[in-house]
């Protein structure tokens, strides 16, 4: 039995190009309550292990995102009081204006991240000076079982993420010209691709090369940026078994905490994503309820986190909610009423998403006609705030723009000449740290199995400091298994 979205799709797709406006209408009506009842689903659920994990202490870092968690209990609370289509505009900007900060405090969180990650790298290829080592496999058989562990999947995908990974754990004995060759090569690809996928990757590559620089460095999390100071002054080549165990520990540290902070606001960013879509989508689609066990729990958890009293207690008949404890234990009850309905949802939201690029490409004039020109501009919105990236451009949706040739080598150059100066005066370690870094994230740039044999027994016979190569040879026999 078909779904209600799924015969509309398959309505508009016999009617390519000329729909009827109601089909259009009815296509995004459909599209919108989906949206909204998903995000009404999955908040239930986030929401609620959002304040077990406060009320428990889970995460000791909290009272730094106080003011942000404030601001969404909030607007919540007054989502469920039924506010009017002025009121939802204003929240959604509000919502909108949280996610902002949010996206700022995560990229410098990223930017910390992937620098500790480069440090780290050099550490674990200085600690079995200090440590005993094994035995090891020779290199040439050691090469020979990487290569087969390679390319013993049939998936394309897993080999490639298998070469990227060897990449960037073996020692790096690449030229500088040759890496700034792959670098431009890298680029090249995004040619004719969204003009947000070549920001997407060149962004990667700055945080993961150490480039990327953030206004709000100065701001946010400040505390991390005085490590950084010491790692990047220490004499990696000479570096006494003291010193690394003391900084081996402040890498571990550090980066403990650097994740326990990017979960909250991985999980902040989650809530503020669900709340606006249920905005957009009852702007659209007016007097839209949330699933009743839904608005239950989001209730509940809402009160709880306000510390008020409220009439969703009511609702629980004779079983008793006096203490904290008890509510919880009710509101979790909940969640049986909705047992696989997110699943469900998500697959006709993902029918639906599937046929949305083709419908808005070949009814272009019948959507305008109609009058649903900003409603698909705002379908393009709700598809990337349920993709797998919490923290999705939203500007970026509907656009077109592709990556010219031109686009492409002045991406590439200035790249390049921000490499070159950063590397100008750093030690080697710090410079193939960061080469192995972004090269394990570019495009694989192999054009056959016997090039990757070749680059594995380079790399292994070309590194003569025992160390570094046990270190390498550990790390990949670890997911060789």
């Amino acid at each position: 039995m078909k779904s209600i979205i799924g015969n509309l799709v398959r309505d508009l797709e016999k009617r390519a190009g000329a729909p009827e406006p109601e089909l259009l209408s009815s296509y995004v009506r459909e599209y919108m309550r989906l949206h909204g009842q998903y995000a009404g689903v999955k908040l239930m659920m986030e929401y609620y292990m959002f304040y077990e994990m406060v009320s428990e202490g889970i995460n000791p870092y909290i009272s730094s995102a106080e003011d942000v968690a404030e601001a969404f209990h909030a607007l919540l609370c007054r989502y469920l009081e039924d506010p009017s289509d002025q009121e939802l505009n204003r929240m959604a900007e509000r919502l909108l204006s949280l996610r902002g900060e949010i996206v700022d405090k995560m990229q410098v969180l990223t930017a910390y991240v992937d620098c500790f990650v480069v440090y780290e790298y050099i550490l674990n290829r200085v600690q079995y000076r200090f440590e005993d080592m094994e035995m090891m496999p020779e290199d040439g058989v050691f090469a020979r079982d990487l290569v087969n562990f390679i390319f013993s999947s049939e998936d394309n995908t897993v080999i490639s993420d298998n070469i990227r990974f060897a990449v960037g754990q073996l020692p790096m004995r690449m030229t500088r010209q040759h890496y700034f060759d792959l670098v431009r090569d890298s680029v090249s690809v995004y040619q004719g691709s969204d003009v947000s996928s070549l920001e997407g990757f060149l962004y990667m590559f700055r945080t993961n090369a150490m480039l990327y620089r953030d206004e709000n460095q100065e701001k946010y999390f400040t505390e991390f940026a005085p490590v950084l100071e010491e790692l990047s002054a220490l004499d990696y080549e000479n570096i006494s078994e003291e010193t690394y165990a003391i900084y081996a520990e402040k890498i571990r540290v550090n980066a403990s905490k650097l994740n326990d902070v990017a979960d909250l606001y991985m999980q902040l960013g989650q809530l503020v994503n669900g709340l606006y879509t249920m905005c957009l989508a009852r702007k659209a689609l007016p007097g839209e309820k949330v699933l009743p066990e839904a608005e239950r729990v989001l209730r509940g958890v809402n009160a709880l986190f306000r510390r008020e009293d409220s009439p969703v207690w009511q609702q629980a008949g004779d079983a008793p909610v006096g203490s904290e404890e008890e509510k919880l234990y009710w509101l979790g009850e909940q969640f049986v009423a909705v047992e696989g309905m997110q699943e469900r949802l998500f697959d006709e939201l993902s029918m639906a998403g599937a046929a949305l690029e083709g419908i808005e490409e070949s009814a272009r004039d019948g959507i305008e006609a109609a009058g649903l020109g900003e409603d698909f501009r705002r379908l393009d919105r709700l598809s990337l705030l349920i993709s797998n990236s919490v923290f999705a451009d939203l500007e970026d949706a509907g656009t077109e723009e592709k990556v010219t040739r031109e686009m492409a080598d002045q991406a590439a150059a200035e790249l390049i000449e921000e490499c070159k100066a950063f590397f100008q005066g750093k030690s080697r370690m710090l410079r193939r740290a960061v080469m192995a870094n972004t090269l394990e994230k570019m495009p694989v740039f192999f054009g056959s199995a016997q090039e990757v044999a070749d680059y594995v027994t380079d790399a292994l016979s070309g590194c003569d400091d025992e160390a570094e190569k046990y270190a390498a040879k550990q790390l990949l026999m670890e997911i060789m298994g």
